[in-house]
């Protein structure tokens, strides 16, 4: 029923719910891509040639809206540890030459038992080929090591000059955001500079305290050129992620 309607209205298709409930609020499937395509434009990163990198792509929820973006020579590189989702982005765009997408073989809660380890995974393009890398949804499910290791890839990926958007649930560690911050995430490492929502499944939900994550975008030789807060300063229930830009 819902894909004859999209189809009578001129709506492209979606993922059947059970993929898309495995992204997260299906009310807000379209609506977060609509407003990471408009940070795209709003600093022009995706031009008509450009090879962007989707880490974490999911079910490709911003699949449509790059590709719009992209002329003939442009390309797109998808890739996610859940393979039901990348198997069905394949079939969905399996006519479309310019996109490519990849199964990330980690082991990891939410893809294979059996692979390598987030903190060893090597992003599917080589050095300095991409003109954007977007990570929309992606560090709010890696711990510290791992995030870290994300980082360093997203820049050996990046083409010199060229820009990263990552989104994250980042918190100011004093005052009402500290305390808002240990009522969403009531569990934390030592430092309590990086907190859980689970303590069985801490991948899940995982936010940092803003000077924790910027060290680490420094450390991976990035800088931050831009913050839209969203979670940060920190509240009692995480309702958005707070989207930064990256780069060299």
């Amino acid at each position: 029923m819902e894909r004859a309607w999209r189809r009578a209205t001129g709506r492209p298709d979606l993922p059947p719910l059970w993929l898309r409930r495995h992204t997260g609020p299906l009310s807000e499937f379209e609506t977060a891509s609509a407003a990471m395509a408009e940070y795209l434009d709003e600093f022009g990163l995706v031009s008509h040639d450009s090879l962007v990198l989707d880490a974490g792509c999911g079910v490709g929820a911003m699949v449509p809206p790059i590709l719009e973006r992209l002329g003939p020579a442009g390309h797109y590189v998808g890739f996610d540890v859940h393979g039901p989702s990348i198997r069905w982005c394949r079939e969905r765009w399996r006519s479309d030459g310019r996109a490519d997408f990849h199964v990330a073989k980690i082991s990891s809660a939410y893809g294979n038992r059996a692979g390598a380890s987030l903190a060893e995974y090597r992003f599917p393009i080589g050095d300095g080929m991409a003109g954007l890398v977007l990570a929309k949804s992606l560090f709010t499910h890696l711990l510290e090591d791992e995030a870290a290791h994300y980082l360093r890839e997203t820049r050996r990926a990046l083409r010199p000059g060229k820009a990263a958007v990552v989104t994250a649930f980042l918190f100011d560690a004093s005052g009402a955001g500290g305390d808002g911050a240990r009522r969403a995430f009531p569990f934390a490492d030592s430092s309590e500079g990086v907190r859980w929502r689970s303590r069985l499944r801490p991948e899940a939900a995982v936010a940092y305290a803003k000077t924790r994550f910027v060290r680490l975008v420094e450390s991976a030789g990035l800088h931050v050129q831009w913050h839209w807060p969203g979670y940060y300063p920190g509240a009692t229930r995480p309702t958005g992620q707070d989207t930064l830009l990256i780069g060299h």
